[in-house]
C-alpha cells in the first residue's frame, strides 16, 4: 500500500483587532454603501491603464468574471493576510 503525501496548509496569520470576520460583517451592516458610489450611478467601463494604477494595499482594485472590485476595504479582514491577496 502507498500513503498519498500530506499536503500542509500554510500556517494560519492572525489579524489584527477589530478586523476579524465578525467585525466585517458589523461593518457591512452598519455601512450598506462601501463602494461609496451615489445610488442609481450605473456602471462604467474600466480600462486597463486605470486597473493597474490602483495596485496599493490600500487602493487596490481586483478584476473578477468581467467584473472590477474595490478590495482596498477588505484587505485588513482577510483571513490570508495581505500577502494572499
Amino acid at each position: 500500500t502507498s500513503t498519498k503525501p500530506r499536503h500542509r496548509r500554510p500556517p494560519k496569520k492572525g489579524v489584527q483587532r477589530g478586523y476579524a470576520l465578525h467585525d466585517w460583517v458589523r461593518l457591512l451592516q452598519k455601512s450598506p454603501n462601501l463602494s461609496q458610489r451615489p445610488p442609481g450611478s450605473g456602471l462604467r467601463t474600466i480600462t486597463p491603464e486605470e486597473m493597474a494604477v490602483h495596485n496599493k494595499v490600500h487602493d487596490g482594485w481586483m478584476a473578477l468574471h468581467g467584473k472590477v472590485y474595490n478590495i482596498g476595504p477588505y484587505l485588513r479582514y482577510h483571513p490570508g493576510g495581505l500577502g494572499i491577496m
